[in-house]
């Protein structure tokens, strides 16, 4: 667990497809290599089953080619190895961040009428 998040891994990316659409998470870390696609086409295709969720993406490429070859996939940013734990906490923190400002206050969910 990091920074209160829990953590799953899985290797199969048609297996995280297949779990998600009963149980989405709340922010994926993709690997761009992955068993049969690449992790922009792994985005792609979650994106059709939930967009709401967050990416990470592990890749070896500047943060403007990223950017540029995965604009609309939600992804909140790139690692280039997943040892990179400076950058890594930079993203989860953005990632906390809009959580908790996406999140309705107790007020805002009032049903009390008032």
């Amino acid at each position: 667990m990091r920074k209160g998040i829990s953590v799953t891994i899985e290797s199969d990316p048609q297996a995280v497809l297949d779990a998600v659409r009963t149980n989405p998470p709340d922010l994926l870390i993709v690997e761009d290599s992955l068993s049969g696609m690449t992790g922009t086409q792994f985005l792609s295709e979650f994106l059709t089953i939930d967009w709401t969720t967050s990416a990470i993406l592990i890749c070896d490429e500047d943060e403007e080619v990223v950017h540029q070859r995965t604009e609309g996939l939600g992804i909140l940013g790139a690692i280039r190895t997943v040892d990179d734990a400076q950058r890594l906490d930079v993203l989860i923190d953005r990632f906390l961040e809009m959580r908790t400002f996406s999140r309705p206050t107790a007020a805002q969910t009032s049903t009390d009428g008032s």
